[in-house]
Order: C-alpha cells, then sequence, then structure tokens
C-alpha cells in the first residue's frame, strides 16, 4: 500500500493574519479543512499511512487530527526543531518509506485521484503539473513526451504540489533546510529521472487568506 507524505510545516507568511493563530493547513473550506481535505483523498484513493511534517504551530495539527483513526488512517509526525524546506523536510522523514511515496503540500485543495500515480520504469519521480496560475504566470517546466524537461518549446507548466517519489532520491542527503524542486527534483529531470503528467481537473495551490475565501465561496455557494 503506497504512503504519503503531507508537507505541512510552513509558516504561511503569506496567510496572515490566520497563520498568526493556527498553521494554514488548518484553514477550512465549508467545515473541512485544507489537510483534512487532503487526508480523506488519500483514504479513499487507497493510502493507509500517512507522515505529516510539522513547524509553525506543530501542536496545532497534532492535536487536531490525532493518530489518524478518525480519517481511517494512520498518521506520524515528522516534528522539525527548524524550518527544513520542502527537500530537508522529506530527508528528514525518509525513515519512514521504504518504497515510492506520495508527496503533497498540506494546503493544496484537490479532487486529484492519487490512486492513478506511478513512476515509470527507469525514474525516479513522477510530478503532477497544472496550468501556469495568475501567481506563476512564467510557470516551472516544460513537458515533453510525459518527461519534465527545464528546456523546450511551446507552453510552460507549474508544479502542482502532487508527486510521486521513490526514497532513493533522498539517500546519503544532508538533513538541512532546502528545496524539493532545486536540489532533488531539477537534478533529476536534467538525467531524465522524472516523468510527469498535466492535470486539468479542480487543483488549487492557496496561496494567500483571499484565495481560500474566493473557493470556499465558490465551492460552499456563500
Amino acid at each position: 500500500m503506497t504512503k504519503a507524505f503531507v508537507l505541512a510545516a510552513g509558516q504561511g507568511k503569506r496567510f496572515l493574519p490566520f497563520s498568526k493563530r493556527k498553521p494554514k493547513p488548518l484553514f477550512k473550506i465549508g467545515d473541512v479543512s485544507l489537510i483534512e481535505n487532503n487526508l480523506n483523498n488519500l483514504k479513499n484513493c487507497g493510502v493507509d499511512e500517512v507522515v505529516i511534517n510539522v513547524f509553525h504551530l506543530g501542536e496545532k495539527i497534532i492535536d487536531s487530527l490525532g493518530d489518524g483513526s478518525k480519517y481511517g488512517l494512520k498518521i506520524s509526525y515528522s516534528i522539525e526543531n527548524e524550518l527544513l524546506g520542502t527537500g530537508g523536510g522529506i530527508t528528514n522523514a525518509i525513515h519512514f518509506f521504504e518504497e515510492s511515496f506520495i508527496v503533497l503540500s498540506g494546503d493544496v485543495w484537490t479532487d486529484f485521484d492519487f490512486s492513478t500515480l506511478k513512476i515509470e520504469e527507469g525514474r525516479l519521480a513522477h510530478m503532477v503539473l497544472i496550468k501556469n496560475p495568475i501567481s506563476n504566470k512564467k510557470g516551472d517546466v516544460y513537458l515533453k513526451d510525459n518527461l519534465v524537461e527545464t528546456k523546450g518549446e511551446g507552453s510552460t507548466l507549474t508544479y502542482s504540489g502532487i508527486s510521486l517519489l521513490s526514497p532513493e532520491l533522498f539517500y546519503n542527503k544532508e538533513i538541512r533546510n532546502y528545496g524539493l524542486w532545486e536540489e532533488i527534483l531539477l537534478p533529476a529531470s536534467r538525467n531524465n529521472l522524472v516523468s510527469g503528467e498535466l492535470y486539468n481537473g479542480l487543483l488549487d495551490n492557496l496561496n494567500t487568506v483571499e484565495e481560500a475565501e474566493k473557493l470556499d465561496a465558490l465551492l460552499t455557494g456563500e
């Protein structure tokens, strides 16, 4: 059974004033928080074990989610004493994973079917990409023949915050503050080790309270 790692340690500086009181993943759309929506989706897609990294107001996430039993999941926590970034956060928790595992940002709101994720033979990662949002008009990467590339022709795409990763990517990596894209996925993509797909369904990276409130109004009709 595939395990998942949910990134929830960020300080949410663009999500003030909410993030002064609670971590961003606990913001609610309707009656469900961002991270709860992700947990429910993961469970519905066959995941039964989730690891969540926490730092900023991390105890509030732990108190809210508990051991995961109310979601039908086993939740473990990777508690960071200092902010380790997306790459360092995964490295710090890599001992939880023996096989390829799902990674997603705790503040993403999506209906993506995680059960469809797979790493192609000879690759070490698979990234879910979306069309460029207003907040990232230039985009991040190109997709050619199902491979993620940093140079190419045509339209660029943006990394959604969802991926399937081999633990091999993190072997012998030092536990420190570093980014997943910059030090793991970018070098791997240059060696043709990262496949990708474009997802056109509901997938919002909620950067600000205003964006979250707009989504809430859209989904709840209020």
